[in-house]
């Protein structure tokens, strides 16, 4: 369902007081296939269930769910489920004290962990006072020292619905404490906040128009001091700078004059989003969807990876036709209710931190420059001076590289997309290996780039069973000492010379594939295989201007 389909949708789905009528009328249907997640429980799921299709729908999700019996004592799922969701009511347990209640949910969720194939998914209490507040500390603390587990905070939209959030006199008829609109906040929860950051494509950047958006009223009519900021639009400005800090690629798209917009962010300092958030200005005369290309490309990301925000239907619908897979947001003339929706918005990165990629895409501007002033790739590599580290097997960056297996798509030579859980058992296997690269300049510190994962086979080859490098760090002239220094370490460490690539053909990697090519001296026998590849091939002496670090 593409992104004009559902703009529609948008005032029941963004609703501060959800609607199951309003839902119902959408007509969404029930996105079956994809995802499995196995949901064990103790009370009533049906509630949350039946109001999930728009939602997921919305954030491009397939998901079948299937249900355990009600068990007050957490049975254990079939081993390699797609995905586990704790539903219990630890109220229940009364029997239990308030530490024996915490230390028994902290050991039993652990072996659910453990016989899980995928992510864990637990929603932890939504009630008041000291009881819950223990458990839900330990349930915290646990989650952030294990692999793959994600917390449903049923406790935050207990405290935002208030007295609302319980209905104890239908819970006999319901099957449960918790009321319609907890059931439909949890329904929007787990479909917009949790399940995306495993399962759906990421918005890795925010195209953003001005007129009427950003601001009331016309930049070229009514001059910078003219237009309004109301408190909708200084509560959206904030949340863009919000998300704008955490990483999230910021681009300005707008029809109107440079000099204007020049002015306007110069003379309006009541403005919360400035300037230095933003990390691309496309201003002009052209259509949206060109400039939602350009600025793209200067984040070497693709267009389904952003989400545009515009006030004009149109120009949302002109955009979202010229690229599948868009995101966009329509801006309400209640500014407020864009900013509530830009806050609750599926793939937007709730987990990790990303703040430097703003700086290091700003930065790219001077890369190139180099890159054309250089008189060979030696002088530019000098220019640049890179920094390479490469960290073999290191456990505390598990969910970081899950992150970059999950979303990286254009240097993917296999596109396996692990899980946290795969990580995990891939660093721990003694037959395979990971290397996690990092990667600096003098212009700045890019973070973690590559993940490359690696496992010895039966006749002794070291298959490379997923290699990714981040969109971030390609166009430097460093793939092939990544990829090679990589690979090297890890062989060596598992004992082995001789080395095959495993491969996939994908709607966007044609970059790895074509890296691949070129070291095969040759083209690829099918959409997917095994290319083996010697080492010679694949390493050579590297730049001096190069430094590289190893944590073994």
């Amino acid at each position: 369902m593409s992104g004009f389909d559902t703009l529609g949708w948008q005032a029941a789905l963004f609703a501060e007081r959800l609607n199951r009528l309003d839902l119902l009328r959408l007509g969404a249907r029930k996105p079956d296939g994809g995802f499995k997640l196995h949901v064990l429980r103790n009370h009533a799921f049906e509630t949350v269930a039946s109001a999930l299709p728009p939602f997921l729908n919305f954030a491009g999700i397939r998901l079948s769910a299937t249900l355990s019996d009600y068990d007050d004592s957490l049975s254990l799922p079939d081993a390699k489920a797609g995905a586990a969701l704790v539903w219990m009511d630890f109220a229940r347990l009364s029997r239990l004290d308030d530490q024996a209640l915490a230390d028994w949910a902290v050991h039993r969720l652990a072996q659910v962990r453990a016989r899980a194939g995928g992510p864990l998914i637990v929603a932890n209490s939504p009630d008041a006072g000291p009881r819950a507040a223990g458990l839900n500390a330990a349930l915290s603390s646990w989650a952030a020292q294990t692999a793959d587990v994600r917390l449903l905070r049923l406790d935050g939209i207990a405290h935002e619905l208030g007295d609302a959030a319980f209905d104890t006199a239908r819970a006999k008829a319901t099957g449960t404490r918790l009321s319609d609109q907890a059931a439909l906040h949890t329904a929007r929860c787990l479909a917009f906040e949790v399940l995306p950051e495993a399962l759906g494509t990421p918005v890795k950047a925010i195209a953003v128009d001005l007129d009427n958006t950003l601001y009331e009223g016309v930049l070229g009519e009514d001059g910078p001091e003219r237009l309004t900021l109301t408190p909708g639009h200084a509560e959206l400005q904030r949340e863009l700078a919000a998300w704008a800090a955490r990483g999230v690629l910021i681009a300005v798209i707008s029809r109107n004059e440079v000099s204007d917009v020049e002015k306007l962010f110069a003379q309006r300092k009541d403005f919360p989003l400035r300037p230095d958030a933003v990390a691309s200005w496309q201003v002009g005369w052209g259509d949206k969807s060109a400039s939602v290309a350009r600025a793209a490309t200067a984040f070497n990301v693709a267009p389904d990876s952003f989400l545009f925000i515009d006030d004009n239907a149109g120009e949302l619908i002109e955009a979202g036709r010229a690229h599948p897979g868009l995101r966009l947001l329509y801006a309400r003339t209640e500014a407020q209710l864009t900013a509530s929706a830009l806050r609750l918005y599926p793939g937007l990165p709730r987990q990790g931190d990303f703040s430097g990629r703003t700086t290091d895409v700003r930065a790219n501007t001077e890369r190139a420059a180099l890159a054309n002033s250089a008189e060979n790739e030696e002088a530019y590599l000098w220019a640049l001076q890179p920094v390479l580290d490469f960290r073999l097997d290191p456990g505390d960056d598990r969910a970081r590289l899950a992150e970059i297996s999950r979303k990286t798509n254009q240097f993917n030579l296999a596109l396996r997309r692990f899980d946290e859980s795969e990580v995990q058992r891939f660093i721990e296997d003694k037959e395979a290996a990971v290397v996690h690269v990092r990667l600096a300049d003098r212009l700045a510190d890019s973070g973690s780039v590559a993940g490359v994962f690696v496992r010895k086979a039966a006749d002794g080859m070291a298959v490379v069973e997923e290699l990714c490098i981040s969109c971030r760090a390609l166009g430097r002239r460093l793939e092939d000492i990544i990829v090679g220094e990589a690979v090297r370490c890890a062989a060596k460490a598992l004992g082995t010379e001789t080395i095959g690539f495993a491969y996939s053909q994908g709607a966007r990697n044609a970059p790895a594939l074509d890296w691949l090519r070129a070291k095969l001296g040759g083209d690829l026998p099918a959409d997917a295989g095994l290319a083996p590849l010697s080492m010679a091939a694949l390493t050579r002496a590297w730049s001096p201007a190069v430094r590289l670090t190893w944590t073994l």
